[in-house]
């Protein structure tokens, strides 16, 4: 009776927690992914980042923007950052990629953030912002992306435990 009791008030907490709306799969896809990275700062970037740009995996391709994947990665800066030739083959092959294979994706997700990592000296909010909008880091959408991620990120932590 015990047991009931306690597995029914997990239940209704995490019925009444789930203010991202992550399902059971999402939280498992959630934890492979905090364990890819090595630092909790990366780690939750990556978690933050996949909730915000594919709802963890349900919208995996962004045809407008040609942004893919996971983490949604914009094919052609995949492209600059692994040397390869911008043709059309190349970014369909590349963008099945991102979408397949996700060591893949959290790799080239992993590099986008090293690179505005070092850009922007281990602040993390221009990171986020850069992440979404390049340079143009301080523009209300640059900004409103950071301070999502960052929301997402004290949920992650406060809310599901990640």
């Amino acid at each position: 009776m015990a047991r009931f009791i306690v597995l029914f008030l997990i239940f209704l907490n995490f019925s009444f927690a789930n203010s991202l709306g992550l399902t059971k799969t999402d939280l498992v896809i959630l934890n492979k992914i905090k364990s890819l990275a090595d630092e909790p700062i990366m780690k939750y970037s990556l978690m933050a980042i996949a909730i915000k740009e594919s709802s963890v995996g349900k919208n995996m391709a962004n045809f407008s923007s040609n942004d893919f994947g996971l983490f949604q990665s914009n094919i052609k800066t995949v492209l600059s950052r692994q040397y390869i030739k911008d043709t059309p083959q190349n970014r369909k092959y590349y963008a099945l990629k991102l979408m397949n294979d996700v060591g893949f994706a959290t790799a080239n997700a992993i590099i986008e953030l090293e690179y505005w990592r070092e850009v922007h000296k281990d602040n993390w909010i221009k990171i986020w912002s850069s992440y979404n909008t390049g340079f143009s880091y301080r523009s209300d959408t640059g900004y409103l992306y950071a301070k999502s991620i960052l929301e997402i990120t004290k949920k992650l932590k406060q809310e599901y435990g990640l």
